[in-house]
């Protein structure tokens, strides 16, 4: 496949105004087996002045393998500054991780990332090894998913059904998006659970933490998704909580507590961890007495659909 942005120059927007795709509010999801998409990101800073020994951390595009979503194609450019070194890696929960290395921006440095994944419905429920439902870095709190008094207290109620499993993880879910309101410009990426939920109103990424505050203090092992929802322009966070399948894996059950529903094929996940700090999308340092201006700009496609096949019967 020939990718919309293999060019040298930085017409980003240009290059998103003439990509094509299937528009996704025409597609009726529930028929859908098979799908392909591609994500183009662009994240730019623009500084005052020349910076020196910048470093800059991206988790932007999708894991290999995550379920029925296989990564196809990745790219990725620098542009306006030349890097001394990059990094490619796998972290320990199978993200891809880059790690950029550039001496010198004289103002300004941008980052082009483009994907191509499929999701194939065919593949089955999602599972998992058994041994990531026995990880302590999916059961244990940290400082964002931490509990207090009055989460523990939610905790017990839910645990007080009787509820086990996929039953219980699902009505953590039904209970957070219940009790909290989506509200932009109250909380940041510090924010905690126990501080979004004192608010009961925070963003997807409050949802997440809240609900996996939550689940791990029920002693279901869970974990932060980092993704792109079709629809609604920006990055995404779910949860995923691992309930057992038979004596060798875990089944993932995918759950969105800021929509409270299951994930569906318009969810496409790039990175999970314990938290959005292990997958936060770009971090970096620089040596430089001003601060940068950052831009970012996104585009999820559809590029190819196909639904259920219809099978032919005999008379």
């Amino acid at each position: 496949m020939k990718l919309p942005l293999e060019s040298e120059h930085d017409d980003f927007e240009e290059q998103l105004a003439r990509t094509g795709g299937i528009k996704a509010d025409a597609v009726d999801w529930s028929t859908v087996r098979r799908s392909s998409y591609l994500i183009q990101q662009r994240i730019g800073y623009r500084y005052e002045g020349p910076v020196r020994q910048l470093r800059q951390r991206l988790v932007v595009q999708p894991r290999e393998h995550h379920g029925d979503q296989r990564l196809l194609e990745r790219h990725l450019r620098v542009l306006h500054a030349e890097p001394r070194g990059v990094s490619d890696t796998i972290d320990g929960f199978g993200n891809h991780v880059v790690d950029i290395t550039i001496p010198v921006v004289a103002e300004e440095v941008a980052f082009v990332c483009w994907s191509v994944v499929e999701r194939d419905a065919w593949h089955g429920p999602h599972l998992a090894a058994r041994s990531w439902s026995r990880d302590p870095r999916l059961l244990t709190p940290t400082r964002l998913t931490a509990v207090d008094s009055g989460l523990r207290a939610l905790a017990d109620e839910l645990g007080a059904t009787g509820l086990e499993n996929a039953e219980l993880a699902e009505a953590v879910c039904d209970r957070v998006h219940q009790v909290m309101r989506y509200q932009y410009d109250l909380t940041g990426i510090g924010t905690t659970a126990v501080e979004a939920f004192a608010q009961r109103a925070g963003v997807c990424q409050d949802f997440a933490h809240v609900m996996l505050a939550i689940t791990r203090a029920l002693g279901l092992p869970s974990r932060y998704v980092s993704g792109q929802l079709l629809g609604i322009g920006g990055s995404h966070a779910w949860v995923e909580v691992l309930v057992p399948h038979d004596a060798g894996s875990a089944e993932v059950i995918s759950l969105d507590p800021t929509h409270n529903r299951r994930t569906d094929m318009t969810y496409l996940t790039v990175a999970v961890g314990r938290d959005y700090f292990d997958v936060a999308p770009f971090s970096g340092s620089y040596h430089a007495p001003y601060l940068g201006r950052l831009s970012t700009l996104k585009r999820v496609s559809v590029i190819s659909v196909d639904g259920e096949p219809q099978i032919a019967t005999s008379a």
